[in-house]
């Protein structure tokens, strides 16, 4: 199934601040179905959610203010329905032990090309599918049979 056909209806929230990731952003998800907010700070974002349910947040790390992952926990309290993806140049050991712990779901790797957003948000789909996906369906994937 094509991304844009799976991603339909689905609300996606950018945090970054960098116009040039912003609008390049901005264009690869605007003739899609899919509504697509573009901020530049946590503290924006933290106003959006408020107000809005999104399926998908994708952040920078590194942000003017409160950096992506004090965003991410912040955001959680308010709404922990949704998948997040981080972008950062910053690969730091600890950067992704924290992120691991408050349920990032995929990185990207600072500077990246489209097809590496294109392969994280399949991949963070996909374990969306798989997590709301029947009870019987989720029996068939353990091993146990529990």
């Amino acid at each position: 199934m094509d991304l844009f056909a799976r991603l339909q209806g689905m609300k996606v929230l950018l945090v970054e601040d960098e116009p040039l990731i912003r609008d390049s952003l901005q264009r690869f998800f605007a003739n899609e179905n899919c509504p697509f907010i573009a901020v530049e700070t946590g503290e924006d974002a933290l106003e959006v959610i408020k107000d809005t349910d999104c399926d998908i947040i994708i952040t920078d790390y590194r942000l003017p203010g409160m950096d992506g992952l004090e965003f991410l926990k912040r955001a959680q309290r308010l709404n922990v329905q949704f998948k997040k993806i981080l972008l950062t140049a910053y690969m730091t050991e600890a950067v992704i032990s924290e992120a691991f712990r408050i349920g990032v779901h995929e990185f990207i790797e600072k500077p990246f090309a489209m097809e590496d957003l294109e392969e994280a948000l399949i991949r963070v789909l996909e374990k969306k599918i798989i997590s709301n996906g029947p009870p019987l369906a989720k029996k068939n994937l353990d091993p146990r049979g529990d």
